[in-house]
């Protein structure tokens, strides 16, 4: 099953959505999907102290087709669910009516205040918002800290550019939450304030930023995008989409980037712009839909919408993960990502490469670095980095140089199509990262040449040997690939291994003899006492 762009990809979800809500669907169910009621272009619709929306202008281009203003207030139904450490499991809603009500909810003036906000299709009972807000309270010391979930769910169902637009009204109600919270709790700014979107959420928390600029002269500390939705946003006005601009600081996780199917946006939007895996194609979405079936805990349709969503979803899951895990989640500078993949950009602070880690952790390294000089505003970095294929995610950074035996033997044998792997191994003997793949395609390695590649793995304090094995790429079809006589092998000489998460590991290992081969199918020990100088 192959998703072929981005419009696919999004009446797919629908699709299941509307499964997922209906329990028989029929021929008259699929005719009677919502339809847009269009609008005169020109007309401007105007909500109260919400402000008015128009059409035109950057709201309109193209190849932003948007004909439809945002549903009423009462249509759409926004809620703001509050909670805290104690009242986690009996939330309390907070109603712009009842502004001396928020005396009395248990917010802490001083503490930091999280606004979660879910995308297209949701509501704000889905597990990961859940999740993410008692993680954050778990987090942040007791007391001291208040999540609020924007439920914003009857204005998220089909058809999606009804809730493209809904979103602009949105926006400015938190804006006005935001703002009535800041007036009867008496905050000096709004630097304590962190607004968390995904997908449509992250351009929702863009607009609540730009309104609490233009309507109250206040502007937010943090917005923190979760793969940015992409269709109706790409390369459109900053004022159409979440922008540098709407906070303090913005920071943006990319990852269903991809150009020919992503649901999300590619382009740098933030203060910073994090995009691990390339920021499309993470590891562990590239199953085949049966392997997603298979998964018994889940309905048909749930398992359809994590393999059309796996890409998607993997930014909120790695920024749940952030808050938790010591794992840093680093990410490096680099000027592009298979220039990173290549080793190229490996150690932090030297030659202008910057490292921060992504996630909840993100503001507090950008700080730092900004108070060195070491940031240019006027040229906002992008930060690479690869995770794993599943949870736990956060892997450490490995740039691994192998030196391929130029002696007599090595050459005679001629070069070899294969992959190379490395386990590396610490004191204790459960202490060792995964097999890990020096390139994901096999590759031509020649005598007497060194290769260079950046690989990802579980974190080790103090490796001090490793186990080399070497897969062997052969053909039926090609008889330059066939060994009849000998068994596939390749002659290393040494192996070069630095951390990117910890500076000071830099380690050649060698094999106990030179001109013992690694052949396919065994592995080999190389440490440091082997080598001779």
């Amino acid at each position: 099953m192959f998703i072929s762009n981005t419009t696919g990809g999004l009446m797919l979800q629908t699709m299941l959505y509307l499964a997922n809500h209906t329990t028989r669907m029929t021929d008259d169910t699929l005719n009677d999907l919502p339809a847009v009621t269009t609008s005169d272009p020109n007309e401007v619709k105007c909500y109260g102290v919400y402000g008015c929306f128009p059409l035109s202008g950057p709201w309109t281009t193209n190849s932003r087709q948007i004909n439809v203003h945002p549903r009423k207030p009462s249509e759409i139904g926004a809620h703001f669910l509050l909670y805290t450490t104690k009242t986690f499991d009996n939330p309390k809603n907070i109603d712009l009516n009842e502004p001396e009500a928020l005396q009395h909810m248990g917010i802490n003036p001083k503490g930091k205040l999280f606004f979660i906000s879910h995308g297209y299709l949701e509501t704000a009972d889905i597990d990961w918002m859940l999740e993410m807000g008692q993680t954050l309270l778990k987090h942040e010391p007791e007391g001291q800290a208040a999540v609020i979930l924007i439920d914003w769910g009857n204005g998220s169902s089909p058809p999606y550019v009804q809730a493209v637009a809904n979103i602009r009204l949105v926006g400015a109600i938190t804006a006005h939450v935001i703002h009535m919270i800041y007036e009867e709790l008496s905050l000096t700014d709004l630097s304590k304030v962190h607004i968390i979107g995904h997908s449509l959420g992250s351009h929702l928390a863009g607009y609540a930023g730009y309104h609490l600029q233009k309507d109250f002269g206040l502007k937010v500390g943090r917005i923190t995008g979760l793969d940015p939705a992409a269709p109706l946003f790409a390369e459109t006005h900053s004022i159409v989409r979440l922008d540098r601009s709407d906070a303090h600081f913005v920071d943006v996780i990319h990852t269903d980037g991809n150009l020919l199917g992503g649901l999300g946006l590619y382009q740098r939007l933030g203060h910073v712009d994090f995009y691990p895996n390339g920021g499309m194609d993470n590891p562990g979405c590239d199953g085949r839909l049966q392997e997603y079936m298979r998964n018994s805990k889940n309905t048909i349709v749930e398992n359809m919408q994590e393999f059309v969503g796996c890409n998607h979803v993997r930014s909120y899951q790695f920024f749940i993960e952030s808050i938790k895990n010591n794992c840093p989640f680093m990410g490096i500078t680099c000027e592009s990502y298979e220039g990173f993949k290549a080793g190229k950009c490996s150690r932090c602070n030297e030659n202008g490469h910057l490292c921060m880690r992504m996630g909840y952790h993100s503001y507090e390294d950008y700080s730092k670095l900004l108070k060195r000089n070491k940031i240019s505003t006027s040229k906002p970095p992008i930060m690479y980095l690869i995770t794993g294929d599943q949870p736990p995610f956060c892997r450490h950074h490995y740039k691994i140089t192998v030196r391929v035996a130029g002696h007599e033997e090595s050459t005679s044998h001629g070069g070899e199509v294969g992959t190379v792997s490395i386990r590396l191994h610490g004191k204790h003997r459960k202490e060792s990262t995964e097999s890990m793949k020096f390139s994901t395609k096999p590759m031509y390695f020649e005598p007497g040449f060194e290769y260079t590649s950046l690989v990802a793995g579980q974190g080790i304090k103090n490796p001090i040997y490793a186990a080399i094995s070497w897969e062997y790429e052969t053909s039926l079809f090609n008889p330059l690939t066939w060994r009849i006589l000998a068994s596939p092998r390749i002659y290393i000489s040494y192996i070069l291994i630095e951390s990117m998460e910890t500076p000071h590991t830099y380690l050649r290992l060698c094999p106990i003899n030179e001109e013992s081969a690694v052949i396919s199918g065994n592995e080999n020990i190389m440490t440091t006492k082997y080598c001779r100088d």
